[in-house]
């Protein structure tokens, strides 16, 4: 099962910031045991230091809605910080979504796909 932290912060009224926690330099998802519940993520998430908002399991996938606003991103590694091709740090990998552009399905699906990132990565802002 793939387990996908992220966050959303809406804060700016011109760019949304939206975050996902990336394996191996950024390459891959967060695999984890297929009969995890969303109360065994829970925990494995506080462990790590991920201050949650909620855990939900949709089509096989858990998403873990972090709260930004009690992140201490200094705890992590972000996706600036290490060489994506070589790494095997876990990372925060961000994007900047111009909110203005963002109701444009065109655009969306452009900026998604452009991303490099697994569709179901994505989901959340989706």
């Amino acid at each position: 099962m793939i387990l996908i932290p992220y966050f959303l912060d809406t804060t700016n009224p011109n760019w949304s910031k939206f975050s996902v926690f990336l394996c191996d330099g950024g390459r891959t998802l967060w695999g984890i045991e297929d009969n995890m519940t969303p109360a065994k993520v829970k925990k494995l998430l506080k462990e790590y230091g991920f201050p949650l908002v909620d855990v939900k399991k949709i089509d096989g996938v858990m998403y873990a809605n972090v709260d930004h606003s009690k992140l201490d991103m200094k705890e992590f590694y972000t996706w600036a910080e290490v060489n994506p091709e070589t790494s095997d740090k876990e990372v925060w990998r961000t994007l900047l979504v111009p909110t203005a552009l963002w109701s444009c399905p065109v655009f969306k699906e452009h900026f998604c796909m452009t991303a490099s990132l697994p569709r179901v990565a994505m989901a959340p802002l989706l």
